[in-house]
């Protein structure tokens, strides 16, 4: 593919609509015994898993993302709360996405987007879920999408 045409794809619009988001999975370990629990003593894990479908014209983001509780003194991490996400989204221009042997390839900065809508949603159903409990201060970091390649 020339220089170009490889620009021209990555600046062309691609419209999505959202089908499906629901959270499911969510849990949260007993916090007795860490009552000085600060932001600095834990660190958040996530897993993404991308599919899509030709046929059906959407692409789907499962996430997984993990709090877990740095202990001084322990080499082990202890889970404190986590949740799944899955995220369906219909794509109206799919073929925009596609190579020219017909297969799905799509830019980086597509994906990028779908996974910043994904995350976006997962702030606020971890928000709700720990809105009564001693972490409802304990928002999602920011993460640097950058750092995720494509096949990688």
């Amino acid at each position: 593919m020339s220089k170009t045409k490889s620009k021209k794809k990555k600046l062309e619009k691609i419209r999505v609509e959202i089908v499906n988001t629901r959270p499911y999975g969510f849990y949260i370990h007993d916090l007795e015994g860490k009552d000085n629990l600060t932001k600095d003593d834990v660190e958040f894990g996530l897993m993404m898993k991308i599919g899509h479908n030709i046929e059906k014209q959407v692409v789907k983001i499962d996430l997984e993302i993990d709090c877990y509780y740095n202990a001084e003194n322990s080499k082990k991490k202890e889970e404190l709360f986590g949740i799944k996400s899955s995220n369906i989204f219909r794509v109206i221009d799919f073929d925009k996405l596609l190579n020219e042997k017909g297969e799905f390839s799509p830019v980086e900065d597509f994906i990028r987007k779908l996974l910043n809508i994904c995350i976006g949603g997962v702030r606020g159903m971890l928000s709700v879920n720990l809105s009564n409990t001693r972490l409802n201060d304990f928002p999602l970091p920011l993460i640097d999408l950058s750092a995720f390649k494509k096949g990688g």
